[in-house]
């Protein structure tokens, strides 16, 4: 018998309301995560796709298995690329002891150490990043700006003419030495010429796949083996990395001596006292600045260089930034040129993993403790559901507009976005009017670069093989 239409009827006949909420929407139904679909790829195959190819393989997953689904990257960790607007919105606002960064940033714990800022989570975060916040904000950042472009105009002009080469490492040079301001300020470390130097031979390490294997975690043994294998390069970079690590003891026990403070990060780090009334160790405060040399150099360089990318096959955008550049009344294409520019190429197309440490449902989907989140910014950001011809370079779709914080990501989100974002923008503006207005830019090669990994970073195949030559100016005219 159906008590429940009973019921109903009754209240009708009667001219009462009826007990049950018709307008109610039904029970969302939730799927445990185990239940997305999976790449149906060999492990090693999903790892080599994501170094060497990453941006067919996202595609093509995306369009066999939709906006969420699971890679098997990581042997016994189950880790979901998700990508759909709301997933990574809900991912961002999550609370701090649900999801965690920390567990994810094990390759590249050779470079950066466990101590500094990428490994903290929940309190431990918030304290550092809110003690060293002023090393990227207020006056700090007022200084590192003129420095950047002071620094765009010095390095640009040495650049080469009228042959191709490679921007990447001209770009990651610049990028490193901005660094080098934001790390130290007016307080150079003698060893500084060295320490660039070396710093910029251990980055080259990064273009080796082996970059991409936690050989730190190894046996002693099993390391001795990779050390003695030369062709991968693990040797020369951690006898580069040692140099590093002594340079910059050496930079921090000058600067304690000197009694000089800043806002600098090491002036900054200096000067805080924990709430327990210690101050950051040594290991603390080399392993920030490590983090720095590796996260703040090689996204911007990367930006760089897919910005020239871009724009070499866009010449009506070229001739409308040089048009705002010889009015000088402002930057408003400009910027929005450099929010297509981090939309279409994202130098981490795949930001830091999120590992959940309490079940939390996303997306109808229960992730449970152990899960990984994966939010992909390349495949959220060429997604015609958020930006209409997605793979089209078209910066006039920022002009007047915001990105939003859940559909542009190349800065990650929530709690731990980026502290550099501001100094990054700076750079990549500091660049394009320094380059624009001094050179014509030619490709090298007309067919476009695809995507290389580079650890962290994506960058283009050939590391932007482009030809500069020098423009002429007419006084009061601009560049012609």
């Amino acid at each position: 018998m159906d008590h429940s239409s009973n019921a109903h009827d009754a209240a009708v006949a009667s001219g009462g309301k009826c007990p049950i909420d018709h307008s109610s929407p039904a029970p969302k139904e939730v799927i445990p995560s185990s239940a997305l679909p999976a790449v149906d790829m060999a492990r090693m195959r999903q790892v080599l796709s994501i170094w060497a190819r990453p941006e067919p393989f996202l595609k093509k997953a995306r369009a066999t298995h939709g906006s969420r689904f699971r890679v098997t990257i990581i042997p016994g960790v189950p880790l979901y690329v998700i990508s759909a607007p709301e997933d990574v919105k809900q991912m961002f606002l999550a609370p701090r002891d649900v999801l965690h960064t920390g567990s994810s940033n094990t390759p590249i714990e050779k470079w950066t150490g466990r101590h500094g800022l990428a490994w903290l989570d929940e309190e431990e975060h918030t304290a550092r990043r809110r003690s060293v916040m002023p090393s990227f904000r207020g006056d700090a950042l007022k200084r590192v700006e003129k420095e950047v472009y002071r620094l765009a105009k010095e390095t640009v002009a040495s650049w080469p003419r009228e042959r191709a080469f490679a921007v990447h490492r001209f770009a990651h040079h610049y990028t490193t030495k901005v660094i080098l301001e934001v790390l130290f300020g007016e307080h150079r470390p003698s060893s500084e010429d060295e320490m660039f130097e070396e710093v910029m031979k251990m980055l080259e390490f990064n273009s080796r796949p082996s970059t991409m294997k936690p050989f730190h975690m190894l046996p002693e043994r099993k390391m001795k083996r990779m050390r003695l294998f030369r062709p991968n390069g693990v040797n020369e970079f951690l006898t580069r990395r040692a140099r590093i690590h002594a340079m910059v003891d050496s930079a921090i026990e000058e600067r304690e001596r000197s009694g000089a403070s800043g806002d600098d990060l090491l002036g900054v780090m200096l000067g805080i006292t924990n709430a327990d009334g210690t101050k950051p160790s040594r290991v603390e405060m080399r392993d920030e600045i490590m983090t720095q040399f590796l996260a703040g150099t090689e996204t911007t360089a990367s930006a760089i260089c897919w910005a020239l990318e871009f724009l070499t096959h866009a010449p009506h955008v070229v001739e409308r930034l040089r048009e705002e550049m010889a009015e000088g009344a402002g930057d408003t294409y400009l910027t929005a040129v450099v929010h297509e520019v981090l939309r279409l190429g994202p130098p981490i197309q795949q930001i830091v993993p999120r590992e959940v440490v309490k079940p939390i449902e996303i997306g109808g989907v229960r992730y449970q403790s152990g899960d990984r989140l994966w939010a992909s910014a390349y495949l959220l950001n060429r997604d015609e559901h958020n930006y209409p011809q997605p793979d089209e370079f078209k910066p006039e779709r920022f002009l007047g507009v915001k990105p939003a914080s859940h559909t542009w990501i190349p800065f990650g989100g929530g709690h731990t976005r980026c502290l550099g974002d501001r100094i990054a923008l700076m750079e990549l503006k500091a660049t394009l009017t320094e380059i624009l207005t001094t050179c014509d830019v030619e490709r090298a090669d007309a067919k476009p670069e695809s995507a290389h990994s580079r650890t962290v970073v994506n960058i283009p195949r050939n590391g932007a093989r482009m030809v500069f030559r020098p423009r002429k100016v007419t006084a009061g005219l601009g560049a012609r």
